[in-house]
């Protein structure tokens, strides 16, 4: 087989599903704390059903910031908290819970080198409630 450097594109392909609703589970919850007023939690999402169930299909972020807590209140009231009142809540809090997701396609190009990227993304209120 000739490999040919000059042929093709670069392309990175990052997409797990089409864009559609999906059923999905947080996996797992990664604290990112750049200073102490800049706090972020990344979610990691499973598919629940089909062929593809357990696979990491997408990540979103909480933002603690003025700006991300309502989005964050968004969030965790689909995840079944009590937004209601203040709540005391830890990321392992998160892991296990169920929401339905609304998953777009994003393409975008390094700017460093030109190379296309095509990622999963949850538009800023693509959350809905799960199963009960």
């Amino acid at each position: 087989m000739l490999i040919d450097p000059n042929r093709g594109i670069d392309f990175d392909n990052f997409v797990v599903v089409e864009e559609g609703d999906y059923l999905m589970r947080v996996g797992s919850v990664t604290k990112n704390e750049s200073t102490p007023d800049r706090v972020a939690w990344m979610l990691r999402m499973e598919l629940v059903e089909g062929p593809l169930a357990g696979r990491t299909a997408v990540t979103d972020w909480l933002n603690f910031t003025d700006r991300g807590m309502h989005r964050v209140r968004m969030i965790l009231d689909v995840l079944g908290f009590d937004v209601s009142r203040a709540i005391d809540v830890e990321a392992d809090d998160l892991v296990g819970r169920v929401a339905r997701l609304r998953i777009t396609t994003e393409e975008t190009t390094r700017p460093r080198d030109g190379r296309v990227q095509c990622r999963s993304r949850v538009p800023y209120d693509g959350w809905s409630p799960g199963e009960d």
